[in-house]
């Protein structure tokens, strides 16, 4: 992604309309489309909660692609540094080594876990692709009946079971409409619901621990050390507002489509999460300062507070508002 925003052509593209038609017209060079293609055909299928089939993917809305990549500071973001990081950390390493007469042996073994540990989200990534592909398929079949009238649109195909859809399938008289509301009456029951505990007993009663914190603090898990100041945003969804460059993005937690937003954090806090939460390998990794389990932090923390985050203690301070 962030060579695709890096592109000159794409950087005077101003809007996601005229992103679309220049894509559709075919009026980008062969390298931009094919580096785009490229891109579409490995990562389009991912997105926000991406192992559920019923949400969309990145490669269903162009707006979102393009909104995507203008966020991605081109000339300082933490993709860049942290190359760097790694490199000045692999030339320490095998410089030590090599003192120790192993820098053969070092760079043999180093080679071998960079080229190997990509595999740590092969699992995953082949699931997301099948559930991408089935997913289309599925969207096939709804539209069909959305324009036979049948459900009301291609969406609610995700509503049905298997044995629904078969049935469906087999037979035009089976009410689709009315096996869709019977499903989604249970969501619906608790759409009002924006906090669930974490904890729930065998009798129903749920429990909620908060550290012992000074006024103006909030006390969370270390997950990636450092400290940093800066103002904050808080995002309940990755792309509802912009994350510009250096602000410390408070949320209750991420999964795979909030990397880009990383890219220009210079902080995280998350309410949710140990140390393998996806927030807190990507921190880690972007070497950002990074506390987990912060009690309503996304409550407690408002847009443009300037906050403290001691991620080596595990204090967020909140200087002021």
């Amino acid at each position: 992604m962030l060579k695709l925003a890096s592109y000159p052509e794409f950087i005077a593209t101003s809007s996601a309309q005229e992103f679309e038609a220049k894509l559709i017209a075919g009026d980008y060079s062969d390298e931009f489309t094919h580096t785009y293609n490229d891109y579409i055909k490995q990562f389009g299928c991912r997105g926000v909660k991406e192992i559920d089939i019923a949400t969309p993917r990145m490669s269903e809305n162009l707006e979102h692609i393009f909104d995507t990549l203008k966020l991605i500071n081109i000339e300082d973001n933490a993709t860049t540094k942290t190359q760097q990081h790694s490199k000045d950390a692999y030339d320490k390493l095998l410089h030590l080594a090599s003192t120790m007469g192993k820098g053969k042996k070092f760079e043999k073994l180093a080679k071998t876990y960079r080229d190997m540990i990509g595999f740590r989200d092969h699992p995953k990534y082949m699931y997301v692709v099948a559930v991408g592909l089935l997913r289309q398929k599925a969207l096939q079949l709804g539209t069909q009946w959305a324009l036979s009238g049948r459900i009301n649109e291609a969406e609610d195909i995700f509503s049905l079971s298997l044995n629904d859809i078969s049935e469906g399938e087999t037979n035009d008289d089976f009410k689709l409409t009315s096996i869709i509301d019977r499903n989604q009456k249970a969501l619906k029951d608790v759409s009002h619901v924006k906090d669930w505990p974490n904890l729930v007993d065998s009798r129903g009663k749920y429990y909620t621990y908060v550290p012992e914190a000074k006024e103006g603090e909030i006390v969370g898990e270390v997950i990636s050390p450092g400290f940093i100041k800066g103002r904050a945003k808080v995002l309940l969804d990755p792309y509802e507002k912009t994350l510009e460059k250096g602000e410390i993005l408070v949320c209750k937690a991420s999964e795979p489509s909030w990397a880009p937003i990383f890219i220009n954090a210079s902080g995280v806090i998350m309410e949710v999460g140990g140390p393998l939460q996806h927030g807190a390998i990507i921190a880690r990794e972007y070497g950002l300062p990074c506390v987990s389990s912060a009690h309503n932090a996304t409550k407690t923390i408002k847009d443009g507070d300037l906050v403290e985050l001691d991620a080596s203690s595990g204090i967020v301070r909140i200087v002021t508002g």
